[in-house]
């Protein structure tokens, strides 16, 4: 099939390549793409995914080839920036089909505006605790009318560096998913007021910090913090909105799945690296110790 210009239209959506897959282009070179996370929970489907806390491209291009639906560049707590999140959708694109999103420090147009101008494909935002917050982190992240996002898709890199600039305008809003952190009693609290804002598609539990907020430390399978967290998933179902969340100790997936959870996360690299690495260690470190003469024999001397 000839390749058609970028800007021409079809019943189905704008072509993204040589030819079209519901609307968006099959080329793997289109930086441009439709958010496959979004689409399959929009289905109806179950989905997971895992934490980047190392800022290199090297551990994010493994994750990206073992099969997680989402893989979260964190900002919140690491030392990454822009030019590192950048490797990472690289590496991760030339590795599978792992939707990246990003989790800022906060709803600063100043640090969403590079992040989605790179390409990164939904926004987490933490700790959420009012409407006003939810307002403000859709504000920085659609374009007028809806919101105040500045143009630079003639040129970005989200956009093929131009070269899908149409497509992408007529499709950020929609592939994008944006999704509110309830980490604290005080976001519990506001979760009514922050559902009727109605701009997230996505309300994801955060428990670590969710206990820390209620006084217990890391005792996120406390009776008082299960209860807030039960309290979030019946309000957030009772709304027909996504429900997510990163996974308790002794949690499975298949266990938030059968509470109404959409999405979730199983772990995180550096984690992923400790499990492997420490018990490997600990192994040849036995057998070193085994093997040590005794103190005073002739071998020790």
């Amino acid at each position: 099939m000839g390749c058609p210009s970028i800007d021409e239209e079809t019943n189905n959506g704008y072509y993204f390549g040589y030819y079209l897959i519901d609307g968006f282009g099959a080329r793997s070179t289109d930086m441009f793409r439709q958010n496959l996370l979004k689409h399959h929970l929009a289905q109806g489907q179950r989905a997971f995914g895992a934490w980047l806390f190392l800022p290199g491209a090297d551990t994010a291009e493994i994750l990206g080839t073992l099969g997680y639906d989402a893989l979260i560049i964190d900002h919140e707590h690491t030392a990454g920036d822009v030019q590192s999140a950048i490797s990472q959708l690289r590496a991760i694109r030339s590795g599978g089909t792992s939707t990246v999103l990003a989790r800022v420090p906060a709803c600063d147009a100043l640090v969403i505006k590079p992040l989605l101008d790179a390409g990164v494909e939904g926004l987490l935002l933490p700790t959420i605790e009012s409407a006003a917050q939810a307002r403000r982190l859709a504000d920085a992240a659609w374009y007028p009318p809806h919101g105040t996002r500045g143009a630079h898709y003639t040129v970005s890199r989200a956009a093929g560096w131009g070269s899908q600039s149409s497509p992408y305008r007529a499709s950020a809003r929609r592939e994008l998913l944006l999704i509110g952190m309830i980490e604290s009693a005080r976001g519990v609290a506001a979760l009514p007021e922050i559902l009727d804002e109605n701009v997230l598609d996505m309300i994801f539990v955060g428990p670590l910090d969710l206990a820390e907020s209620h006084g217990y430390g890391a005792g996120m399978n406390h009776r008082v913090v299960q209860a807030a967290i039960s309290e979030v998933e019946r309000q957030v179902l009772a709304r027909g909105i996504l429900l997510g969340g990163a996974l308790r100790p002794g949690e499975t997936a298949a266990d938030a799945f059968a509470r109404g959870y959409s999405f979730v996360t199983v772990g995180c690299d550096s984690a992923f690296l400790r499990q492997g690495a420490e018990p490997a260690a600990r192994l040849a470190a036995d057998a070193v110790h085994q093997g040590k003469p005794a103190s005073g024999s002739p071998q020790a001397q």
